[in-house]
C-alpha cells in the first residue's frame, strides 16, 4: 500500500499495465490517485491555481487546504491545517525571510 504521498503506477516494470488496474475498477482507482473527487469540484484543480499563481510551498498548501475543506469528511481538520500553513508563512514574512 502506498504511503499517502506515493504516486501510484499503473503499470509493471516492463511497462504493462498492471492487472489491478485494467478495466474499470483500474480507471477508478488510477482516478483516485490522481484526480479525486474533492480535487474537481469546480472548472480547475487546485494545483493548477496554484502552479499558474506561482505560489510557494506555505502559501500553495493554504489554497489547498481551504479550496477543498468544504469537500472533506473533516473540514475543520483542513482548515486548522491551512491556518498552520498561513502562520509559518506570516511569520517567515515578519522575519524577513
Amino acid at each position: 500500500m502506498p504511503t499517502p504521498m506515493q504516486t501510484i503506477d499503473p503499470f509493471d516494470s516492463n511497462g504493462m499495465e498492471d492487472d489491478r488496474f485494467k478495466g474499470l475498477e483500474g480507471l477508478a482507482r488510477r482516478e483516485a490517485v490522481n484526480h479525486p473527487p474533492h480535487y474537481n469540484t469546480g472548472n480547475i484543480e487546485v494545483i493548477d491555481a496554484i502552479e499558474d499563481w506561482g505560489l510557494d510551498f506555505n502559501a500553495g498548501n493554504v489554497v489547498k487546504y481551504v479550496a477543498r475543506h468544504q469537500h472533506k469528511a473533516e473540514p475543520l481538520e483542513d482548515l486548522k491545517k491551512a491556518r498552520w500553513y498561513l502562520e509559518r508563512l506570516i511569520e517567515r514574512i515578519e522575519n524577513g525571510s
